[in-house]
């Protein structure tokens, strides 16, 4: 995991958090987001596999609509 990823992985958790489909889900992408903050956090490998995959399909579920001015 780089630094970079594991970045960009918590950057989308709170909006993870928002779009989650159960309260667990909503649950862990608020407790990641918290986390992000402290300085030593790192999450273990489940944790960046269930983050990797909200973030997924966050994108998956995206309409993609183009929005025009």
């Amino acid at each position: 995991m780089t630094g970079p990823e594991l970045e960009r992985l918590l950057y989308y958790m709170p909006v993870c958090a928002e779009r989650a489909a159960t309260a667990w889900l909503r649950s862990f992408a608020k407790d990641m987001a918290r986390r992000a903050h402290w300085r030593q956090f790192k999450p273990t490998r489940k944790q960046i596999e269930v983050m990797r995959g909200m973030v997924d399909d966050l994108f998956q579920r995206s309409t993609g609509e183009l929005i025009e001015r």
